[in-house]
């Protein structure tokens, strides 16, 4: 029983496609102080990104939570854009679909967001 279990998952996740969470090396619009600037992600903890500015010394590089960061969520196998409204102290973040109403926020785990495309 536990083999075809797995089976199964392994297929559902193989039809649903590879979800991919914000990585390292991803590009990246980020917000400061009202404009967005494009950026590269060179780590991720917990819901958190440290991104480094193009074009700007490395010691411009900082840690910003997901509000700064413009970002699509997954959600039944298709990215919606949204953006992160806040975030808990772990790995999940409230977030806000764009286009829809607010009866649609919901609490995601980071394994659903990477950077807008």
């Amino acid at each position: 029983m536990k083999i075809i279990v797995i089976l199964f998952l392994g297929l559902l996740l193989a039809l649903t496609g590879r979800v991919e969470a914000m990585d390292v090396g991803e590009r990246a619009q980020v917000s400061w102080k009202g404009t967005w600037y494009p950026s590269r992600v060179l780590d991720v903890s917990g819901n958190r990104v440290f991104i480094h500015y193009d074009g700007y010394e490395s010691s411009w590089d900082e840690w910003v939570t997901m509000d700064r960061v413009k970002i699509e969520v997954l959600w039944k196998g298709q990215w919606y854009k949204a953006r992160a409204l806040r975030s808990d102290d772990g790995y999940d973040v409230l977030i806000h679909y764009d286009g829809y109403d607010s009866s649609w926020d919901e609490w995601v785990t980071m394994d659903r967001i990477r950077a807008a495309r």
